[in-house]
């Protein structure tokens, strides 16, 4: 999802991803491109600031283009039929489209995402699929679309699903088994931007810090988990700015986190 309006989305979401003749680590992967990231709105003013506060090594903004240069790796986006394609064709990786069973987001048909997919694989080396707002083990949309076989080197889903942590891996456990292809985790917090606007103090701050702990500690030591980032809610306990763009107390948890 895109941070800004805030929406109400389905709870799962995930990114698997794999490079065509290797199981776990596509050949041309970056060694030096450390797993943890972060979904930037750049066009809302975030900058590399934010991501120098964050200590990531790569990002994305929902966006096939950027204006932030530096040692910070962008991974671009096909967020919808929309997009204007990125001008390099040489990606290492692009993000495919961004919850088109989600009628806020991208909504695309299966037939449209397959009729324009050569529009994303013509841009990147390797190639996410697209992202899920609902859970892809259960819904049919992703099905649907891998069952024609498209090229598919990554595979998306976001989650939303509450501060336990054994919850988080095991999720993660049941899709690497079901697609038998790397994660990318691409959106993950206990909370979306509209439950925490609701709700904001849902999660103690110890709660998310213990969660932030643990599931970066298991991606970070899982093979299989390529890259994560975490989803900034802007307000509560998830939220990993202030409104002065400075970190929160979680936003520290998460600066200090997949060392």
């Amino acid at each position: 999802m895109r941070p800004f309006p805030r929406r109400a989305f389905l709870s799962l979401a995930l990114l698997l991803c794999v490079a065509a003749g290797a199981a776990d680590e596509p050949a041309n992967e970056k060694a030096a491109v450390r797993k943890k990231g972060y979904g930037l709105p750049e066009r809302h003013g975030q900058d590399a600031h934010q991501l120098d506060l964050l200590k990531v090594g790569w990002f994305y903004n929902w966006g096939s283009q950027t204006k932030i240069s530096g040692r910070i790796a962008f991974v671009p986006m096909m967020f919808s039929l929309k997009t204007v394609a990125p001008k390099n064709s040489s990606n290492d990786f692009i993000l495919g489209y961004n919850e088109p069973d989600n009628s806020k987001q991208s909504d695309i048909s299966v037939k449209d995402a397959l009729k324009n997919w050569n529009e994303v694989t013509a841009k990147g080396k390797n190639i996410v699929s697209p992202a899920m707002a609902g859970n892809p083990l259960t819904k049919d949309w992703l099905k649907d679309f891998l069952k024609e076989k498209p090229k598919v080197d990554c595979i998306a889903v976001h989650w939303y699903k509450g501060v336990e942590a054994a919850k988080f891996i095991k999720d993660l456990e049941e899709l690497h088994t079901h697609f038998k292809k790397p994660l990318w985790v691409t959106e993950f917090a206990p909370q979306t931007a509209a439950s925490s606007e609701e709700k904001p103090d849902k999660f103690t701050q110890a709660q998310v810090n213990a969660f932030i702990a643990a599931t970066t500690d298991f991606m970070e030591k899982t093979s299989w988990v390529q890259r994560y980032a975490w989803h900034d809610s802007h307000v509560g306990t998830s939220a990993l700015f202030t409104a002065k763009g400075e970190l929160t107390e979680t936003g520290k948890a998460y600066a200090g986190a997949g060392k």
